[in-house]
């Protein structure tokens, strides 16, 4: 059995708060694998959707793109994205193209 270049994981959820383990490597190949259900997520998840990529090993500006877009949904439908454990090769793709800025970020 072979694991998956990258996958998702709906760890907990509540009435307040889904989180969404984001594990693999995220690039121009593997984004459209998950952006369809990340954006599905971002309308029904409830007040707050937070990614943990804790088992996110590399990121590069597509994934950051990913987000970013992610970020926009959520807004739209009055969520909050939030990314945590965020690992040091993703952070640096995601400091650099400063998504920080945008989306709370807690790095690990």
């Amino acid at each position: 059995m072979t694991t998956p270049p990258v996958a998702l994981m709906t760890r907990s959820a509540n009435e307040t708060t889904t989180v969404v383990h984001v594990t693999g490597e995220l690039d121009l190949a593997t984004v459209p694998l998950i952006e369809p259900e990340l954006h599905a997520l971002a309308v029904r998840a409830g007040p707050d959707l937070v990614l943990d990529l804790s088992g996110l090993s590399f990121c590069d500006s597509s994934g950051v793109g990913l987000f970013r877009r992610l970020h926009q949904r959520c807004v739209r439908a009055g969520t909050r994205l939030r990314l945590r454990n965020v690992q040091p090769l993703p952070a640096k793709a995601i400091r650099v193209l400063q998504l920080d800025l945008v989306v709370r970020c807690h790095f690990a």
